[in-house]
């Protein structure tokens, strides 16, 4: 889940709300987050499709899990319609607040 992993972008964003985002109870300080197309395997292809496009015309940098939905192929490809180069940097450390052993990626679009 995107909201559990990056919510400090959220906090950026949404700063005047930031107080009445948090979870104080969880461990990790997660931010409360509705149901929205980023958390939803059925929608996050179209909320990617939609955000590569929004800022076709800007250099895109993706930073992601080697093991996320959608795959690191499909978001190149998804890429590729946009841009005419795309470069995928894989990072080997693990994720701090994770058990499992997926390695950070960087996708460079531009």
């Amino acid at each position: 889940n995107y909201f559990d992993f990056y919510h400090f972008l959220e906090g950026i964003v949404f700063y005047n709300e930031w107080p009445k985002l948090i979870d104080e109870s969880s461990k990790h300080k997660k931010i409360r987050n509705g149901k929205n197309e980023w958390c939803n395997k059925g929608e996050i292809h179209g909320a990617f499709e939609r955000l590569f496009d929004k800022f076709k015309n800007s250099i895109l940098v993706v930073s992601y899990r080697d093991d996320g939905t959608p795959t690191i192929a499909v978001l190149v490809n998804m890429l590729k319609k946009h841009k005419k180069s795309v470069e995928v940097k894989k990072l080997d450390y693990k994720y701090v607040l994770s058990n499992g052993n997926s390695k950070e990626v960087l996708i460079i679009a531009q």
